[in-house]
């Protein structure tokens, strides 16, 4: 294929794509929450994100990408203040598409489309910047089953 995803990519409306972390102590209340959170700091990097624009949450630690995401709201400061134990005021609410995905070697998955890496101080590679193009989108979407929506 040439970058589309049968029948796929016309469901999905986005400008970008982004691209949020977790570990196995932060994942479960993302996916309660329905919300992804970073720090202060990165705020400045998560600007960009428009509603409606298309994501996934990288579990670092399990190697896991999760999807698929819709965000629903503009990064904001604490848009559920109390979430993390306010280590992560930095914070997008976001919409799964269809049932959670998870694919496994995310890292292989993210260098193969292009996804600039970089280390955490713990050796683990993880996206250098949250925000991405379509192309990349197009690419990490191929590693998804298209989202049902007639109930299936």
């Amino acid at each position: 294929m040439t970058g589309n995803i049968d029948g796929v990519v016309p469901m999905f409306q986005f400008d970008k794509s982004f691209i949020m972390l977790c570990n196995l102590k932060t994942e479960e209340e993302c996916l309660k929450r329905n919300l992804f959170g970073d720090i202060i700091t990165k705020l400045k990097d998560l600007t960009d994100i428009n509603v409606g624009d298309v994501g996934f949450l990288l579990n670092f630690e399990k190697d896991e990408l999760i999807g698929i995401f819709r965000a629903s709201s503009k990064a904001q400061l604490n848009i559920e203040k109390l979430a993390w134990k306010q280590k992560f005021p930095a914070q997008i609410r976001v919409e799964l598409i269809g049932e959670l995905q998870r694919i496994k070697d995310a890292t292989y998955i993210l260098n193969k489309a292009g996804v600039g890496m970089r280390p955490l101080q713990s050796g683990v590679m993880v996206p250098a910047f949250p925000v991405h193009g379509q192309d990349v989108i197009e690419k990490l979407l191929n590693y998804f089953r298209e989202p049902q929506n007639n109930g299936e």
